[in-house]
């Protein structure tokens, strides 16, 4: 998604890319919203909930040739529009896909080594009793752990097919069912909601895997309730 590109948003609008080090959040909004004004009132929308974004990002799947219902779109990627023109259903498809590689990837070069903590594990430790225990001790016996250093050695790779997220452990060590549906359930949501009729903001409040398909669960319900007509905004917020 590098490149030049002709867009279809306000030339003043700010277009984050993927690698950027950012976190997407999906914004809904009021049926028929402008696209003109999307950015605006998505970034005003997250502002209530005390959060500042960086502009958009291209986030959805897109099949329409209707560029001007749409914001950023390109190579049938868009940063947002009326839900009836997102191809949601591909988006968790294209998801799982993915994820189902990325595990068996990551089987291959976690072979041998015996399942890990989590870092919310040593965080919880540290928490305990953080004057015996200190934050330093809890990231190196978390990164000492042979599954985890096999991960991050694969990840220093140059020629690394993808990375694998050590954040993730715990869904990989889930298998791979467990792994490729969590993929596919945030696929829409990202890593945060802000939802319409009252609900709020939606994100998971820990990176326990619990905590996070809690989230997930809530987020889809609320977006698969929607009407086709209700518009949403991918927005980047950094990390």
């Amino acid at each position: 998604m590098l490149g030049t590109r002709n867009r279809t948003h306000v030339p003043t609008r700010t277009v984050i890319r993927r690698n950027q080090q950012v976190r997407t959040v999906v914004v809904c909004l009021p049926p028929d919203t402008d696209p003109r004004l999307l950015p605006d009132l998505a970034a005003t929308r997250l502002r209530m909930h005390n959060l500042t974004a960086n502009g958009t990002i291209q986030h959805f799947v897109t099949r329409t040739r209707r560029t001007s219902k749409l914001i950023d779109r390109w190579h049938h990627v868009t940063s947002g529009g009326p839900i009836r023109l997102l191809d949601l259903a591909a988006m968790r498809h294209q998801a799982a896909a993915a994820a189902s590689a990325q595990w068996q990837l990551w089987q291959q070069v976690t072979a041998g080594t015996r399942p890990a903590q989590p870092f919310w594990h040593f965080v919880d430790r540290h928490h305990n009793d953080p004057h015996r225990y200190p934050i330093q001790r809890a990231q190196s016996e978390y990164l000492s752990q042979p599954r985890v250093l096999a991960m991050n050695v694969y990840n220093a790779m140059p020629n690394r097919i993808c990375e694998l997220p050590t954040e993730a452990l715990e869904a990989f060590q889930a298998g791979h069912g467990t792994y490729v549906n969590v993929a596919a359930l945030a696929a829409v949501p990202a890593d945060g909601l802000a939802a319409l009729h009252g609900v709020g903001w939606l994100t998971t409040t820990s990176q326990r895997l619990t905590d996070q398909l809690t989230y997930l669960r809530a987020a889809n319900a609320h977006l698969d309730g929607l009407h086709p007509n209700h518009t949403l905004a991918a927005m980047a917020i950094p990390v």
